[in-house]
């Protein structure tokens, strides 16, 4: 019996949101302004993102991904497509010395000034195993898990608008990435086999995936931010590999999706540092804490 060369992560996959302040508009506080002043929040924005590597080596790909009829080159083995909602939408990864993968992702509709990413990532096999084997797609369950941060706890958060709307931006550090519940327990040929189906389906395993993420706060006149919320949808799945001689089930538990978004107040009797605030030593998780559901 052989054990996968995907070490498993039994614990915890830690959503840690950790974040850095850039530039971003001016503003100040005040107790007088028009609320009523017409405003209009940004439409919400799609992506398709994720990373692309070697299954064997671990190696990032430059490889070509396609959604929507948008085309993009992973640089570092990163990507990143900005798409629409919809479902079953077709995701293709090509390079040349690998076998094509096509993947079908839907992305639902989500409110304005929210984002959207749909996580696709990907590890690609120049040799594909010939193995005849009967896959089942046993279960698949998908939990909500939210990063909730607020000004008091994030200084960083401390933006206001004055009697104009304003946008600001800051920068996240979003944690994503897939692990094998357990060992795989299979004869070296269907092992193979089950790493290259998960490489192609989920991608790769055994470490969390840290990718920085800019985000844009939109406030409306007299506004501040009451608090930004990251919603990661995390999917447990549960898959049967059969062939003549064994029958083989794993669980792999990951991040599917993240959701950003921004609750804003009115700024009337708050005192804000006209967004200049940041966290100790410019980390705007310091003292924030990190959520760490159960895996």
């Amino acid at each position: 019996m052989m054990k996968s060369k995907f070490f498993s992560l039994n614990a915890k996959l830690a959503l840690a949101v950790l974040a850095v302040g850039t530039m971003f508009t001016g503003c100040y506080d005040s107790e007088n302004g028009d609320v009523n002043k017409p405003y209009v929040a940004p439409d919400p924005v799609y992506y398709v993102a994720g990373t692309v590597t070697d299954l064997e080596t671990g190696e990032a790909l430059a490889a070509t991904v396609s959604v929507d009829g948008k085309t993009a080159t992973a640089v570092g083995g990163n990507y990143s497509i900005k798409t629409t909602a919809g479902d079953n939408k077709t995701v293709t990864v090509t390079m040349a010395g690998y076998q094509d993968v096509t993947r079908t992702i839907n992305i639902p509709t989500v409110g304005k000034g929210e984002t959207y990413t749909a996580v696709v990532d990907v590890a690609m096999v120049k040799n594909p195993s010939e193995l005849d084997v009967k896959v089942t797609l046993v279960s698949k369950t998908s939990d909500q898990v939210a990063k909730v941060m607020t000004p008091a706890e994030y200084p960083g958060l401390d933006l206001t608008a004055d009697d104009v709307e304003a946008e600001f931006t800051r920068t996240f550090d979003v944690v994503k990435g897939y692990a094998i519940q357990g060992e795989i327990s299979a004869s070296p040929e269907l092992t193979e086999y089950i790493e290259q189906f998960l490489g192609e389906n989920v991608g790769e395993y055994g470490n969390l995936k840290y990718v920085k993420e800019t985000r844009t706060i939109s406030l409306a006149p007299w506004n501040c931010v009451k608090s930004v919320t990251w919603t990661y949808t995390v999917d447990t799945i549960v898959y049967s590999f059969e062939t003549a001689d064994e029958t083989v089930t794993v669980t792999v538990k990951g991040v599917y999706s993240y959701q950003f978004g921004c609750e804003p107040q009115l700024n009337h009797n708050f005192t804000h540092s006209h967004g200049h605030g940041h966290g100790e030593d410019g980390n705007m998780n310091a003292g924030g804490g990190i959520l760490t559901p159960e895996m």
